[in-house]
């Protein structure tokens, strides 16, 4: 691998960054903070850092009452997961890092179509910039 290559920062998905309890996707859900931008509605909560966690979770999720088949399911997540993957450093972790406080995300697919990954990209970094936003104020 060229030494250029190994500076470069790498835009992964980490297992630790993965919210996947049900209990705390339910306590973020019932904290009624959310942001809609079509197709995405993502509801989101600070609280304080656990040691061996991530300051940035995040969880995907597809109504299986819009989309019958896992396929189509499968599909929209794939292109969530990459369009948060590609776009959370540049935007998350500049205030993340700033305290001891840790983000969790959980966002849902609210359209009844697929949507093609330019759309759900634009809606991401929409969310991803309003949450930005509300973390300042």
């Amino acid at each position: 691998m060229p030494p250029a290559a190994d500076n470069q920062s790498k835009n992964t998905f980490r297992k630790r960054d993965k919210l996947k309890s049900s209990l705390e996707i339910d306590a973020v859900y019932r904290e009624n903070h959310f942001l809609v931008s079509h197709p995405l509605k993502c509801y989101y909560s600070f609280s304080e850092i656990n040691e061996n966690k991530s300051n940035l979770r995040v969880a995907f999720a597809v109504p299986k009452r819009s989309f019958k088949h896992a396929i189509d399911r499968n599909i929209i997540k794939r292109r969530m997961r990459e369009a948060y993957r590609l776009n959370y450093k540049k935007i998350l972790e500049t205030f993340i890092i700033q305290d001891d406080k840790q983000l969790k995300l959980f966002f849902i697919y609210t359209s009844k179509e697929i949507a093609d990954f330019v759309n759900i990209e634009k809606s991401m970094l929409s969310v991803l910039n309003t949450v930005c936003g509300k973390r300042f104020q």
